[in-house]
């Protein structure tokens, strides 16, 4: 059987990236990957602001990974997209992509007219003598996505599919089904900590149960440090990752004011799930991964493992892909965190 590459590419807050797979069986193969810095301004929020200059990056982000094709698969995870578990009357899937906005405006904050949908399915019963579906419903706002596409496309690039990256992210870290002993029981919570946003998924063997998408990520903790050692914010992101700054504060002063604002993020992180177990009678979370650029913060992992009291560990795209990326041990480190998302997409672009 022949072997067919796509790229996934992740415009995230600070940079962008790609990754190109090969998604043949047995195992995907990462052929290729690469990224490129965003300047401040150009992605808000993981909100393309100015696409013009998106453009130019990924221009660039093309020429240095050597990719083989134009055609991507994007991601979109910001506040302008809304997930919601909904249960509307059985249809084909045909049909029922056709009603979609006439069935669900009751259940988001915007006008079916505005919005990209799309839903995933959980699981049919029976409720009165009637099949109902369950279903995670997806709406995006179509003015923040064709922001996204106008970048691309300004690239010379072509988007031939657009999925949610909490969905990538599952893919690319989640542990599937035949990975799972079977002693094991319970939910797997996915955590994605970028910049600017921080991405939340459960799920059952690779079925997504719950979405949620936080405002807040690694740049809010480097705020945080700048105001309390009143220091320039590029001086605070270097103190943040225990970099000297010259005539700057001692590394465990940034460390303090630096946990004690993540200690805050982790508890939002927390409620969220919590809020997820108390929706969801009889489930629980029984393990969690993450990855994200924000998640390299010394001692995030160890305080996560203080205050959510489940097996706690990084996501590993690199192990659920062969790897033809050369790259040393403490590059895999480094790259690894910021790579899931990319790879996720690559590996399945079903939704367009």
């Amino acid at each position: 059987m022949a072997r067919k590459a796509r790229i996934g590419l992740d415009i995230g807050s600070t940079a962008a990236r790609a990754a190109e797979v090969s998604v043949g069986s047995p195992k995907p193969v990462l052929i290729r990957a690469a990224q490129v810095p965003l300047p401040v301004g150009a992605v808000e929020n993981g909100e393309v602001r100015q696409p013009e200059i998106v453009s130019e990056a990924l221009k660039e982000l093309w020429a240095r990974g050597g990719f083989k094709t134009k055609q991507v698969v994007m991601g979109v995870g910001n506040q302008r997209v809304v997930v919601r578990e909904v249960s509307l009357p059985w249809l084909p899937e045909k049909e029922l992509r056709q009603s979609l906005a006439y069935q669900v405006q009751e259940f988001i904050p915007m006008s079916t007219d505005e919005a990209v949908l799309d839903f995933d399915p959980i699981g049919d019963y029976e409720q009165e003598g009637r099949r109902m579906l369950r279903m995670l419903l997806v709406a995006a706002q179509k003015v923040m996505v064709s922001a996204t596409v106008d970048a691309a496309e300004g690239a010379r690039l072509e988007p031939i599919g657009l999925d949610l990256v909490p969905f990538a992210l599952v893919r690319a870290v989640g542990t599937p089904d035949e990975g799972m002993q079977l002693e094991e029981t319970g939910d797997e919570a996915v955590i994605d900590v970028g910049a600017h946003v921080t991405n939340i998924c459960v799920h059952d063997k690779g079925v997504t149960r719950f979405v949620r998408i936080l405002p807040s990520g690694g740049r809010d903790i480097t705020v945080a440090v700048a105001r309390a050692l009143n220091i320039p914010e590029e001086s605070a992101e270097l103190a943040k990752r225990g970099e000297d700054v010259e005539g700057g504060p001692a590394p465990e002063d940034a460390a303090r004011a630096a946990l004690e604002r993540a200690g805050t993020f982790v508890d939002e992180i927390r409620s969220s799930l919590e809020f997820y177990a108390a929706q969801s009678p009889g489930s629980r979370i029984s393990r969690v991964l993450v990855t994200g650029g924000g998640s390299k913060l010394g001692g995030f992992l160890e305080l996560i493992r203080e205050r959510i009291p489940v097996p706690i560990e990084r996501g590993r795209a690199l192990e659920r892909v062969e790897s033809q990326l050369d790259l040393s041990p403490e590059a895999v480190a480094e790259a690894e965190p910021v790579l899931p998302v990319a790879v996720g997409l690559a590996i399945q672009g079903k939704r367009t």
